[in-house]
């Protein structure tokens, strides 16, 4: 019992002697480390709201930035501001950039005292300042910021300001923004376009055909026939309006719902726009949504990533990155619905086709009935040369009707005799009847022909006159009771 007793004060006694090494660990550490860490040295401190004006001299000249009431802001519990540039002229300014030089004079502290009283400047770069930028403030007064060198790290600049004889030594971010050009304080953003609510797109390509989509209407009318499954129509540059894919489309275009950036101002009202290629340009586009537009026209390219470019509303010339125009570039097949006709079912009554010398005649009638609520639903029933067939091969047949896939773009004269005909009759529209036939071309396409044109635009793969036959056949041999 004394034994155990005696271990028990032991490793008091140790726990004891542990914590007060801790302790006095701590102590000596804070004696021998001191926080030795240097405070920043304040050059300017205001509160920003307080800058009304800002002059900005460099080697790309004199800019003078003012300080208004945003009328078209939307923060109607609070008076907003933006900056209007009064100096050299009405640019459309960069508002994050100009309110980054005002950051600068609210809170600017230095890196690094360089030195007090200093007499010869020029070390510094100071006799002659690369940049000079002035704050004008509510009472009147002013801050005035010098700009030398960089110093010999390229980390940060060499400053002075206007009333303190001292140079100091900033971050380079300072420096940078007190060097901004004229390209750089301008809005570089063009609008974007919400791809979801487009209402007309235009894309010309030298070389190419004019394309023009148009919106369509969602909502069909009442005595109106669905053709296709998108709610755009692309109505140039083929003889029938054709369906858009549509994610194919908004895909490729994303960079316009993101917003294309102009990547270097190079001259304002432009008279000579054939130095740059905009005189006869390489492409237009013009894109709307609800609300914005966008309207471009591409020159010449100034090396291997930059090409010229211009609004439609003003001669400024500016630079675009090649890489966001490549979708400028897509193919129309690429983008296209390529049904040689697709109708809606529900617009259908019947549809005859012929092919191999055997016909197929699937119909549908339809009546409404009371179901065991009393309420009215639609009965349809199904047959195939008058021959009733149960609703899930007769639908696959229809989808394989109208999923017949135009294979390539290709101007042909329609010659000799179908070897495919359909033809549709519609339950609505000022149009009852749509016919589509295809003619012999080669061993790999026929030409198709719709409502009996001479003159075709497309080619159809012959597998897929087989892959419809297969439809047909299979439904030809369907029983009621399969179901």
């Amino acid at each position: 019992m004394r034994k155990k007793r005696g271990l028990i004060v032991l490793a008091v006694c140790l726990v004891v002697l542990i914590g007060s090494y801790a302790v006095l660990s701590q102590l000596n550490k804070d004696e021998e480390e001191p926080d030795d860490t240097p405070s920043k040295i304040e050059i300017s401190k205001l509160e920003i709201d307080d800058i009304v004006e800002i002059k900005l001299t460099n080697e790309d000249g004199e800019f003078v930035f003012k300080k208004v009431t945003d009328k078209a802001s939307d923060d109607e519990e609070k008076e907003t501001y933006k900056w209007i540039c009064l100096k050299p002229g009405d640019l459309n300014l960069n508002q994050n950039h100009i309110d980054n030089i005002g950051r600068t004079f609210s809170s600017l502290a230095a890196d690094l005292l360089v030195e007090e009283e200093a007499e010869d400047l020029s070390i510094y770069g100071l006799k002659t300042p690369q940049a000079v930028a002035e704050a004008k403030l509510k009472d009147g007064s002013t801050v005035t910021l010098r700009l030398g060198n960089k110093t010999a790290s390229g980390e940060s600049y060499y400053l002075m300001k206007d009333g303190d004889k001292s140079v100091y030594t900033v971050a380079s971010f300072h420096g940078n923004r007190m060097i901004f050009t004229e390209s750089d304080i301008r809005d570089k953003d063009l609008p974007k376009i919400n791809l979801l609510a487009m209402d007309y797109l235009y894309m010309y390509r030298q070389g190419h055909d004019e394309e023009e989509i148009e919106v369509v209407p969602r909502e069909i009318s009442e005595d109106g026939v669905q053709y296709g499954l998108s709610i755009y129509d692309l109505v140039k540059p083929y003889k029938r309006a054709r369906g858009i894919d549509n994610a194919k489309l908004t895909k490729d275009m994303a960079v316009l719902e993101s917003g294309l950036k102009i990547k270097d101002y190079i001259e304002d009202d432009v008279e000579d726009l054939a130095k740059y290629g905009l005189e006869d340009p390489a492409m237009h586009l013009i894109i709307k949504d609800k609300e914005n537009q966008l309207e471009l026209f591409l020159g010449d390219a100034v090396d291997d990533e930059t090409i010229y470019a211009k609004t439609g509303d003003s001669n400024t010339v500016f630079t675009l990155n090649k890489s966001d125009m490549e979708f400028m570039d897509i193919k129309t097949m690429d983008f296209i619905e390529r049904f040689a006709l697709i109708i809606n079912i529900e617009h259908v009554d019947s549809v005859v086709a012929e092919l191999e010398g055997k016909s197929y005649d699937l119909s549908i009638k339809r009546r409404t009935a009371k179901n065991e609520e009393g309420e009215e639903e639609l009965i349809e029933t199904f047959f195939l040369n008058g021959e009733e067939k149960p609703e899930s091969p007769f639908r696959k047949a229809y989808q394989a009707l109208i999923s017949m896939m135009v294979d390539m773009h290709q101007e042909n004269t329609v010659q000799g005799d179908p070897v495919l005909r359909i033809s549709y009759k519609l339950n609505r529209g000022d149009q009852r009847e749509e016919l589509v036939e295809l003619y012999p071309h080669d061993k790999d396409f026929y030409v198709l022909s719709h409502n009996g044109e001479k003159e075709s635009e497309f080619l159809v793969g012959v597998n897929r006159v087989e892959t419809l036959k297969g439809h047909l056949d299979k439904l030809e041999e369907a029983q009621l009771d399969e179901e």
